[in-house]
């Protein structure tokens, strides 16, 4: 299926999610050496980097809501991309809320248990997103524009590059049939 939300052929959904990945492992990463070094710095990195997560996870959501809509209803991928969707959601929550708490505190008296708790659980979910929407691009060809081996298909309403594959032989009685007619 080759997704609707595109900028010159290109899938945006996948160029945006790099954003929020790389906040999200920043949050995680900066409140460790916080806790590490009770350095206020490595704090108020944490901070912004939650903050920046959540607000790129959210532009990054429109084009990716945009292609599950569009997905096949009662496709596999369409139930993998509403899996992916959940993790997705589930760890803008968890980071948004980090963010809610770490802004609540005061630098140097916050307890920082809760937020790093989420923070990872948060990032332990993108994980699981990630792997999902690398099973949508791999196995069910989200995103994917297919070659059309000379069928009269218009690469919108392919479900499944599958669909464009040239027979391939199942037997070695019907390769070597195959040859010798050529």
């Amino acid at each position: 299926m080759y997704s609707k939300a595109r900028i010159a052929g290109h899938p945006i959904h996948p160029m945006l999610i790099a954003f929020p990945v790389a906040m999200y492992v920043a949050t995680v990463v900066t409140l460790l050496v916080h806790v590490a070094t009770n350095g206020v710095f490595w704090y108020e990195v944490a901070r912004y980097a939650s903050v920046a997560g959540v607000v790129t996870a959210g532009i990054a959501a429109i084009p990716g809501l945009i292609d599950l809509l569009n997905l096949p209803s009662r496709s596999r991928a369409r139930a993998t991309g509403f899996k992916h969707a959940a993790f997705n959601v589930l760890a803008l929550v968890l980071f948004a809320v980090c963010a809610v708490l770490l802004w609540r505190e005061s630098v140097f008296t916050a307890d920082v248990t809760a937020p790093l708790v989420l923070s990872i659980a948060g990032a332990l979910s993108t994980v699981a997103a990630g792997w999902l929407g690398w099973t949508l691009v791999q196995t069910h060809h989200v995103g994917v524009k297919p070659s059309q081996f000379g069928r009269d298909i218009e690469p919108e309403n392919v479900d499944d590059l599958d669909e464009l594959a040239p027979r391939m032989p199942s037997t070695y009685h019907e390769t070597y049939r195959t040859t010798i007619r050529h």
